[in-house]
């Protein structure tokens, strides 16, 4: 059958409700992905779909229609809450599919540990002798791995996906063994605009401190029972970490490198571990030291993994795409050139590729921080009215560090006016930094008992709570540095929002400075799409409204860029001088 048959089919047998309807040039958008992968099973699409226009539908269409053609794929997700609505939507359509999530996310029912601490994780079982235990069927990890092996669509979040097609590809590959998760012929990668962030942290071994304290007691731990590599002295561990805290690219990647066969013996520990729990407790307990103990074989394994990882592409890109963000008590080794790390880790393990979000912004730019070739692009238009919710940019004042001082009393002058404008609304303030967050939040003359604040990420979704809340006042204002992304302020929650600074990656962080030395668009691009996703939060269906203000002049150079923003943001700019 056809792509349009097939979905014919689907509609008169309900498959996705009896109540569904393709919403405008959802129908043709999923003929044409699917003609791209008959096409070409190994090309790429970007998508480009704005909030409103359904990109999760179209996704599990294309997916529904693939797998009737007998083929296989993945639907990878961003995060947790992401990969939970992709559920919801499976279920009420009766779809089945699997959804497998990280190890943590489930709890082993025998000893009520999060399962990479599990009975069978402790004795070093593999996943088919486990499935073999009478606590298999009840075991939650056990049963959506196995579904997700099993059934011809699979939800997956990056970070798994990630693993299983690398790491744990590679270990089977090389031990002989079947790959779990293999390469399948279609994969859709959702929020695809934070791919180049995802498989840089990914694959950026970050080493702290107090690894040293933690790798001296494991060691005394193993040495007691008899399963200790080698006994390492405190002294060796620490001038290796201290070389790759304080060194420079040559001296910190020298020591990463001997740190790498460190890590390497301490994983032979954990397979001799596992042997001598087996052996000594059988069907018992684990007792709570092996416990402890493994958890930290665990955390080493993780840094084992990221930096053999991490070694082999610098041997491959060179010593000078080194990164090194080094604080007080850690180290994070990053590598400047995230296009070849994309190539490599996520573009050579996927079949026929869709990349999909609602601001992918300039997608010249987009394909080639990805580096994506001969992509068909796909642009929808935006399905929402945005009659009532205008981009309001007051082009007075820049906030750039070398205007800021004289200019912040001016700018806070016009915050207050947008303030008393929207007296009996509440709405949010997108602040940039925790020091813009403070310096508002004690200039402006609305402090007493209008503003929501916090001070650090972890206090971020207690503000969003009281925000949100049933009995929330409707003239309330969250301000904070981290409200750009993920984040549902719909109706009278917000309905306004002022950017006070532009939001550009921060000029501290070392990576920002290699990339933008190496790519110079990369920096408005990327703050370009922070400023849609930003814009979005207080916009969240068709029949929504919300002010957007722009108080930073700074704004000024990025809408002047083609490209950079889509035609329908760029409608809704109502400048003001």
């Amino acid at each position: 059958m056809s792509v349009s048959e097939i979905i014919d089919k689907a509609l008169d047998k309900n498959v996705f409700g009896a109540k569904f309807k393709f919403r405008s040039n959802q129908r043709e958008t999923v003929e044409t992905i699917c003609q791209a992968y008959l096409d070409d099973p190994n090309s790429t699409v970007i998508l480009d779909a704005p909030t409103g226009t359904g990109k999760s539908i179209i996704a599990m269409w294309c997916a529904y229609v693939l797998k009737e053609m007998g083929n296989r794929g993945y639907l990878i997700t961003s995060d947790l809450m992401l990969q939970e609505q992709y559920e919801k939507d499976i279920k009420e359509f009766k779809l089945d599919w699997a959804s497998i999530k990280g190890v943590d996310n489930y709890e082993c029912v025998v000893n009520e540990l999060p399962f990479s601490l599990g009975e069978c994780k402790f004795k070093g079982m593999s996943y088919e002798q486990a499935e073999k235990l009478s606590c298999f069927n009840s075991c939650g990890y056990l049963q959506n791995r196995r579904r997700a092996i099993d059934l011809p669509v699979s939800l997956l979040n990056y970070s798994y996906w990630l693993i299983q097609r690398n790491y744990v590809e590679d270990k089977m590959i090389g031990e002989e063994r079947p790959v779990p998760f293999e390469k399948r012929d279609f994969t859709f990668f959702d929020e695809a605009h934070k791919v180049d962030d995802i498989v840089q942290g990914h694959f950026s071994p970050r080493i702290q401190e107090d690894i040293v304290d933690r790798i001296m007691e494991v060691n005394r731990f193993a040495s007691r029972q008899g399963i200790a590599e080698n006994v390492f002295t405190k002294n060796k561990i620490k001038t290796l970490v201290l070389d790759m805290l304080n060194g420079d690219r040559e001296v910190a990647f020298q020591a990463l490198k001997d740190f790498e066969r460190v890590l390497f013996l301490f994983g032979k520990m954990r397979q001799a571990g596992n042997k001598t729990v087996k052996r000594r407790y059988g069907n018992e307990s684990v007792p709570k030291d092996w416990q402890k103990a493994f958890g930290t074989f665990d955390h080493l394994k993780d840094v084992h993994c990221k930096t053999e990882d991490y070694i082999d592409l610098i041997e491959e890109v060179g010593t000078d795409k080194i990164v090194l963000d080094q604080k007080d008590s850690e180290v994070t080794f990053k590598c400047v050139e995230e296009a070849l790390m994309i190539d490599k880790f996520l573009q050579k393990k996927a079949g026929f590729k869709v990349f999909m979000s609602a601001t992918i912004g300039d997608v010249r730019s987009f394909a080639r921080h990805m580096k994506i070739d001969g992509a068909k692009v796909i642009r929808l238009d935006n399905q929402f009215d945005f009659e009532k919710s205008p981009i309001v940019f007051i082009n007075r004042h820049k906030l750039s560090f070398k205007e800021r001082e004289d200019n912040l009393p001016k700018v806070i002058e016009i915050v207050d006016k947008i303030l008393d404008k929207h007296k009996d609304q509440s709405g949010i303030i997108h602040t940039g930094s925790y020091q813009f967050a403070d310096y508002i939040a004690s200039k402006s003359k609305h402090r007493f008992g209008r503003f929501i604040t916090y001070d650090y990420a972890k206090e971020r979704n207690g503000a969003i709570d009281i925000f949100k809340g049933v009995m929330a006042d409707k003239n309330k204002v969250l301000i904070g540095p981290s409200l750009l992304e993920g984040l549902d302020f719909k109706d009278d929650v917000s309905r306004f929002q002022i950017f006070f600074k532009v939001p550009y990656p921060s000029l501290k962080d070392p990576l920002v400075k290699a990339k933008i030395n190496q790519f110079p668009d990369w920096y408005d691009w990327k703050t370009g799409i922070s400023i849609q996703q930003g814009s979005g939060r207080s916009i969240r269906s068709n029949k929504d409204w919300a002010v957007t203000y722009v108080v930073d002049a700074c704004f000024r150079s990025l809408i002047n860029k083609p490209d950079l923003f889509p035609p329908s943001f760029k409608q809704r700019i109502k400048t003001i001088k």
